[in-house]
């Protein structure tokens, strides 16, 4: 593969904010390699959080690079160009865990009929979730229509449902009202529409978010009460509060507690929208904010439902929120690598907002099965 030339993206690991694109002759594959030329992917505020838990989750060991630089996985489309593996021939497209370039090699494994499995050495003992791979080539057209939403939104969805799920099985900690902060992201109004529809209504959903990100809120109705950030003292400190923080801002964090103090029955730690106002651990009142790891939670709803179960009705309700706020977002494409660079450099910036679906391609054209 002589003549194809990987680019990609690679950030500082200690300080992601600075980035550089390589090119690179694509490898000779080895069997059981294929090279896919990754034809579109998402941009969210989640590929932020891959960064900040790169370390400590082993988001740096999917795709490796030579130290101090990192590839921040993201979700999107790939079709095989090039395989040396009998189970996935090339024009074979799928769905899954990339990363943020022009093409990928991957070992494939555990080839089934929707999907296959990364088996290469250096991904062993990562979560299942992130080594699985969809196949998408038979794809209905109605099914294809939903690329965007399957790659922007699902897996955080994904992560709503999972949330959602961990809560109620945990008898929402004994609180009667679930707190979201950034609750304009897509896990936290995911989360906020699951909880808000669930029988007997258990808990009062408040979404906290920015002035500037209220009215979408607003539009999205799936919040019993929205608050900006400089109201969060506004509310009742008297009544049990789960506290679910999809902002990692230390300074809305301590407010919260301080302010619900032993009343926060549950502090629920899961993204870092915020992720610049992070700041030194400090001790607060309270329960300890503890992080959210939605691969643990997977694994123990396979023992408890059946392998699999949990992913099945989480991409069901994933499908059915993306569809029905599609008429509150616009789905961009973005083409070009240095385009792609820019465009990640406005998400770290906190230049996109909630209502834009953002899609890039290394292409100058995007492949159009995936950028429908």
């Amino acid at each position: 593969m002589s003549d194809t030339r990987i680019r990609r993206i690679e950030v500082v690991r200690a300080e992601f904010s600075r980035t550089r694109i390589t090119t690179v002759p694509a490898p000779e594959l080895e069997p059981g390699q294929v090279l896919a030329r990754i034809d579109t992917y998402a941009l969210t505020a989640n590929n932020v959080s891959y960064a900040v838990s790169g370390d400590m989750l082993g988001y740096w060991r999917f795709f490796r690079c030579d130290e101090p630089w990192g590839v921040v996985p993201v979700w999107g489309f790939a079709t095989v160009i090039a395989s040396r593996c009998d189970g996935l021939p090339v024009g074979e497209r799928f769905l899954g865990f990339l990363p943020m370039a022009s093409h990928v090699v991957l070992q494939p494994g555990e080839i089934g009929p929707h999907g296959f499995a990364d088996i290469a050495p250096h991904r062993q003992g990562l979560a299942d979730v992130y080594n699985s791979y969809r196949r998408t080539t038979d794809d209905p057209p109605e099914m294809a229509a939903l690329a965007p939403e399957r790659a922007a939104l699902v897996p955080l969805f994904t992560t709503s449902f999972m949330l959602d799920d961990f809560l109620a099985d945990n008898g929402w900690f004994g609180a009667r009202q679930l707190l979201i902060l950034s609750a304009s992201s897509k896990t936290g109004f995911g989360l906020a529409e699951l909880a808000g529809r669930r029988d007997g209504k258990p808990v009062r959903v408040v979404g906290a978010t920015s002035l500037r990100n209220r009215a979408f809120m607003e539009d999205l109705g799936v919040c019993d009460r929205i608050v900006t950030y400089d109201e969060i003292e506004a509310l009742d400190p008297h009544v049990p509060t789960v506290l679910v923080d999809l902002a990692a801002a230390s300074d809305l964090r301590a407010r919260a507690h301080n302010h619900f103090g032993d009343r926060l029955t549950y502090s629920c730690v899961v993204g870092v929208t915020h992720w610049s106002e992070r700041g030194p651990r400090i001790e607060l009142p309270g329960p300890t904010p503890t992080f959210f790891f939605a691969p643990g939670h997977a694994a123990k709803r396979d023992v408890d439902w059946g392998p699999g179960v949990l992913r099945q009705r989480a991409q069901v309700e994933a499908l059915r929120i993306a569809r029905e706020t599609a008429h509150l977002r616009t789905v961009e494409t973005i083409s070009g690598a240095q385009n792609c660079e820019r465009a990640y450099a406005d998400l770290l910036a906190d230049r996109i907002g909630p209502d834009r679906l953002m899609m890039l391609t290394f292409n100058e054209q995007p492949a159009g099965h995936a950028a429908a």
